[in-house]
């Protein structure tokens, strides 16, 4: 599989026009908005992978890889969420 950016949003991007053409989507608001940051080359959070993945691992494509590798497949295009401040007790303990 390739790891090329360009190729990973257009792929991801042709997926989401592909539920987005179903008639009963429930979940068109939310596909709308991933679609709308993979177009102006934003990273998607990965909450709003989370809610595509569920349809992405049914593709052939993806269809003999879990969720893991499907991740760190479209990785590239999923927001790295940095902790700066997390619960650090060691002041304490000094």
């Amino acid at each position: 599989m390739y790891r090329d950016k360009t190729y990973l949003k257009t792929l991801l991007l042709r997926y989401l026009n592909i539920y987005l053409s179903k008639k009963n989507l429930r979940m068109r608001w939310v596909l709308k908005s991933i679609k709308n940051r993979i177009e102006k080359d934003q990273p998607i959070t990965s909450n709003q992978f989370n809610s595509v993945i569920k349809f992405i691992e049914r593709e052939k494509e993806f269809v003999t890889k879990n969720r893991n590798q499907i991740i760190e497949f479209f990785e590239p295009l999923i927001e790295q969420r940095i902790v700066k401040y997390g619960n650090d007790l060691s002041e304490h303990f000094k």
